[in-house]
């Protein structure tokens, strides 16, 4: 809309308030542009004005006919406030635990939890991408998890298949990139490998939070690919044996593009690291849940976010 883009394009009201608003909005731009050409093209002149803002609203969650409402540059309650201009967790990693218990307790079967936790991560994104977070890294699947009754992988992995859409448009409406990690692509069939390639390919001009999911992955798979991969090339005259330091080794892990993890959620009350990130965890803050990952809430993550900001980052000094 021509009087919406000017305030869009310089962060100025209505969209503009804080400084985390504005980022927000900034990273948001691109999935904007694709909500409007998809509205503009699916109504005609008279419905396409409300049409319009209404994608506008889906993308950025900032209602088009009233300024958003900002607290004093902090988020949540009067408990729980996030400082917007306090440090904020770069890259935030998840293990979704308790799926399984979830939906047993809920809905009398596991598939159904996992549904649900696939639905919380469509949430959970949204929330991140309010913070300014810049990676979200999840735990998915892990290769410890391919033990699990045949049954139960076979429909995890239909599962999967079905999400990847429903991924896909979440994360093009949210500007949100997607990758998919895996330590051990082997056992995933085939249908999944094409369909997160295309969804990774779809998303890549996508600039605001990067997703990685975790799938078919473990820590020290991880950690032993990237030593193979150093071996090799060693092997072949190509470096220094003597140049192997850490910088190099994180540099070739999977999620070498991306800064370590600041923060480690970890939910359903578990407290060990399940083979997730053994290498990049090392100096992350680490919270624990007492809930399963569908039953987690934006409070939750503004807590945490919250107890954060106040401890001490001394990384050994």
């Amino acid at each position: 809309h021509p009087l919406l883009l000017p305030a869009m394009a310089t962060g100025s009201s209505p969209l503009g308030c804080c400084r985390r608003r504005r980022q927000l909005v900034s990273n948001s731009i691109q999935g904007a542009m694709r909500a409007l050409q998809a509205a503009s093209s699916a109504v005609g002149a008279a419905g396409g004005g409300w049409a319009v803002l209404a994608a506008l609203r889906a993308v950025t969650g900032v209602s088009m006919l009233a300024p958003p409402k900002c607290r004093d540059e902090t988020l949540g309650d009067t408990e729980t406030k996030v400082n917007l201009d306090g440090p904020i967790p770069r890259h935030v990693a998840v293990i979704m635990d308790g799926n399984r218990r979830y939906g047993r307790q809920t809905y009398g079967d596991s598939l159904s939890g996992h549904k649900a936790g696939g639905e919380k991560l469509h949430d959970f994104i949204v929330w991140c991408v309010e913070l300014g977070v810049e990676v979200l890294t999840v735990f998915a699947f892990s290769t410890e998890n391919w033990k699990r009754e045949p049954e139960e992988v076979s429909a995890m992995m239909k599962l999967f298949l079905a999400e990847v859409p429903r991924l896909r448009e979440h994360a093009m409406r949210n500007n949100v990139r997607v990758r998919f990690l895996a330590s051990d692509e082997g056992p995933l069939p085939d249908g999944v490998k094409a369909a997160t390639s295309a969804l990774e390919e779809q998303s890549s001009s996508c600039s605001g939070l990067q997703l990685n999911v975790c799938l078919s992955y473990g820590g020290r798979g991880d950690v032993v690919r990237t030593v193979q991969q150093i071996a090799e090339e060693a092997s072949r005259g190509e470096l220094d044996p003597k140049s192997i330091d850490e910088d190099m080794v994180r540099r070739r892990l999977l999620t070498g593009d991306v800064p370590d993890p600041d923060v480690l959620i970890r939910t359903s009350g578990e407290r060990r690291l399940s083979n997730f990130l053994m290498f990049q965890l090392a100096y992350a803050e680490f919270f624990f849940l007492e809930k399963h990952w569908p039953e987690v809430t934006r409070e939750d993550l503004l807590d945490v976010v919250a107890r954060y900001q106040q401890r001490n980052r001394r990384y050994g000094k």
